[in-house]
């Protein structure tokens, strides 16, 4: 019984790298030296290591991290020695009716039976229980699924009773059980009622933009919801996240839960002027409401400039590059910008979505004027680069470090906030 793992090898020195299809461990990975006792922690990670070290007394070392072990063995690697190593990492998940395949008395780490019993009590939950749990509290399922890399993947999701109702630009919520397995080795002291509940987390809709055909997508064809969705280990106090962890295990075809009431005032109807300028400013994934709105305003034949840029850390973490570059070969009035600060390229010349602005250099590559009398400037992602305002009334106070909107105001440019309907947009449920 179980799944074995489907593992590609390769040789770097002293080191083999094995990656499988499944992960082992969270993306902050754990390391292990052989004869140090530090494989009795009773973590996956730990037992992986283990059995490479009960394998082959000649492995000294091993890092496993999300899919990838990485073992060490002084003096090299032979064609034997890898492809056994290989073979163990395969079947780690590969189990014989409760029993080791040598037919043996001795109990199996992790057999069908143990792993039922370790699984119920990390959960908590009976198999029965928790199949119950799910049939009462999903409602949608995974349609497709595009991993760009480990840690950032496109989900697409269709509602079991129609299509999600909302306006570009805003967002739902995504959910799964607290009873769901997370792809790290994190224990979660969960009480019996939270482990029944639902581990919750918003999300704005993103879009594909282009139909599978390569024609502009009509969003009216649409019948799942996109997300765009990046694994989180914890929030910036350290806090373990509860949902990607869980997401992160999932397929297509697989159930979770959406929230059927979208919100949000980020949105498009904040101006009815089809030939306004409109410059989108995000990082990471903060472009998916982005997305959504500059489908919008293609598919209604906006007249005016439209501008999105989006900042990462590496060039692969633009998961629609291609899909953007495509829509700026095919509209005049759309340009895309994508900034990286961690390339090799950037060394010493990291350029930030606040140094386009303050500089000049967007109205240069953007062909915008920034005139606050006909452009909507629209934000969405990191605070610090948004320098989102604390507001006492109508008045706002800026962060220390100078971000979009500060530098926009002084521009004659105004917050849409309360009553007020201005020309900067900024998400807040970040």
């Amino acid at each position: 019984m179980g799944q074995p793992i489907e593992v590609e090898r390769r040789i770097q020195g002293e080191i083999a790298v094995f990656t499988g299809d499944r992960s082992l461990t969270g993306q902050d990975g754990a390391g292990y030296h052989a004869d140090d006792g530090s494989t009795a922690n009773g973590k996956l990670s730990a037992a992986v290591a283990q059995r490479f070290f009960d394998l082959d007394p000649a492995i000294d070392y091993v890092y496993v991290a999300y899919n990838h072990v990485m073992a060490r063995r002084p003096g090299g690697w032979d064609e034997g020695a890898l492809d056994a190593a290989g073979a163990e990492l395969e079947r780690f998940f590969v189990f014989y009716d409760g029993r080791p395949p040598d037919d043996t008395d001795e109990a199996p780490i992790g057999g069908e039976g143990a792993g039922v019993a370790l699984a119920e009590i990390a959960r908590g939950l009976s198999d029965d229980e928790i199949e119950a749990l799910r049939a009462e509290h999903y409602n949608a399922s995974i349609s497709y699924l595009r991993r760009t890399h480990d840690d950032l993947w496109i989900f697409g999701v269709e509602p079991d009773d129609g299509p999600l109702a909302y306006q570009a630009g805003q967002y739902t919520t995504l959910a799964l059980g607290f009873w769901e397995p997370r792809i790290d080795d994190l224990t979660e002291d969960l009480d019996d009622d939270q482990r029944r509940k639902l581990a919750r987390r918003s999300y704005s809709v993103s879009s594909s933009m282009l139909a599978d055909d390569g024609t502009l997508l009509d969003p009216a064809s649409e019948t799942a919801a996109e997300f765009y969705v990046v694994l989180v280990q914890s929030d910036w106090q350290g806090t373990p996240a509860v949902l990607t962890p869980r997401l992160f295990l999932k397929d297509v075809g697989d159930r979770l839960f959406i929230g059927r009431k979208s919100a949000g005032r980020y949105r498009l109807d904040k101006f009815d002027d089809p030939t306004a300028d409109v410059i989108f400013l995000s990082t990471g994934t903060g472009e998916a409401p982005n997305n959504r709105m500059t489908l919008d305003l293609l598919h209604s034949g906006h007249e005016g400039q439209i501008v999105a840029v989006c900042t990462v850390r590496y060039k692969r973490d633009l998961a629609y590059l291609e899909t953007h570059e495509e829509l700026t070969d095919r509209y005049d009035n759309y340009t895309y910008i994508p900034l990286t600060t961690r390339e090799l390229e950037n060394e010493g010349n990291k350029v930030y979505i606040q140094d386009l602005v303050k500089s000049g250099k967007l109205a240069e590559m953007g062909g915008v004027d920034l005139d606050p009398s006909g452009t909507h400037v629209y934000l969405c992602g990191n605070p610090l680069m948004i320098g989102l305002p604390e507001w006492d009334g109508d008045t706002p106070t800026y962060p220390e470090t100078r971000g979009v909107v500060e530098i926009l105001t002084e521009r004659g440019f105004t917050v849409d906030h309360g009553r007020e309907v201005g020309n900067i947009h900024y998400e807040e449920y970040w």
